[in-house]
């Protein structure tokens, strides 16, 4: 076995151990260290590219085959399919999902909303599992604090560098400064965008668009909207302030102000709130690191 995946079994094993004898914070602590060798092991064997991608769900099926929960590995060919089309895989094709935190069973659709049929643990007992992390709860207030701080970096890490320069990628297949701009100015109108329809329409059905791959760049690294990267971290500034001080004013009510989206299903001006902060966090690492001509922890 890998040493790594090694590592991740005995840190999991350590950690659930020490729940089971009340010793919550040892666990926390060893949970830290198990999350830190996954994050660091998927970066290193992640499949690229979708056909990359498709091909490793393919090889899940066919290696792991009745390993894997029956009801979960009927839907993993659709899965493949729609990543190498390079299509969003929608709510019906990847239906909600929990799993009992007491025996480890999958529950999918109007079942994860039930108690456990093998165990019998209650709905409380179970884990929800988020399509991305961007969509795990937080509170207006936390989301305010962290659109403000967003702005105010995207600002700041390309201050004082030419636009000729944030305009270079690091390396051969990497963003550069001016493409990962390009990335975060799109998902930020589409936030703005989204937000102001759930505030204006009841219930509006909110196109699903995998910014991702709308907003790619040229293999010469030729920014698609032309703009430069000073051009295009002001717009986003400007962007964010508007949306903020629309954010600022709404009552608890308004936060709740629904929709729904083909691929999350029920989403509110909250989530989104979430999902686009937490997005534009995600990159920044690769905008700070691009605009020092280098990528991200190297």
């Amino acid at each position: 076995m890998d040493e790594r995946l090694n590592r991740i079994g005995r840190l999991l094993a350590v950690a659930e151990g020490l729940e089971r004898e009340g010793a919550y914070n040892g666990a926390k602590l060893v949970r830290a260290a198990l999350e830190r060798e996954m994050v660091r092991y998927a970066a290193a064997e992640a499949p690229s590219g979708g056909a990359g991608a498709a091909q490793a769900v393919e090889a899940l099926i066919a290696e792991l085959g009745e390993d894997l929960p029956p009801h979960v590995r009927d839907l993993l060919p659709g899965v493949a399919a729609h990543v190498r089309e390079g299509s969003t895989i929608p709510l019906v094709d990847a239906p909600p999902t929990r799993v009992c935190r007491a025996c480890g069973e999958v529950l999918l659709g109007d079942d994860a909303r039930q108690a456990c049929p093998t165990c019998g643990s209650p709905l409380l007992a179970h884990k929800e599992m988020y399509p991305i992390w961007f969509l795990e709860p937080a509170t207006s207030e936390e989301l305010l604090a962290a659109l403000e701080v967003g702005r105010r970096q995207v600002v700041a890490a390309v201050e004082g560098r030419s636009d000729e320069h944030l305009a270079v990628a690091p390396q051969p297949g990497e963003w550069s400064a001016c493409q990962t701009l390009e990335h975060l100015l799109f998902a930020e109108g589409l936030f703005a965008e989204r937000v102001g329809r759930l505030l204006a329409e009841d219930l509006p059905d909110l196109a699903s668009r995998a910014v991702w791959i709308e907003t790619l760049a040229t293999d010469g690294a030729a920014a698609a909207t032309a703009e430069s990267a000073s051009t295009l971290a002001a717009r986003f500034a400007e962007l964010r302030a508007t949306t903020l001080a629309r954010l600022q004013g709404l009552a608890a009510d308004d936060w709740q102000r629904a929709g729904n989206h083909p691929e999350w299903g029920r989403v509110t001006v909250l989530t989104q709130a979430a999902y686009f902060s937490r997005h534009q966090a995600s990159h920044m690492a690769q905008l700070t690191a691009a605009a020092d001509g280098r990528v991200p922890s190297r």
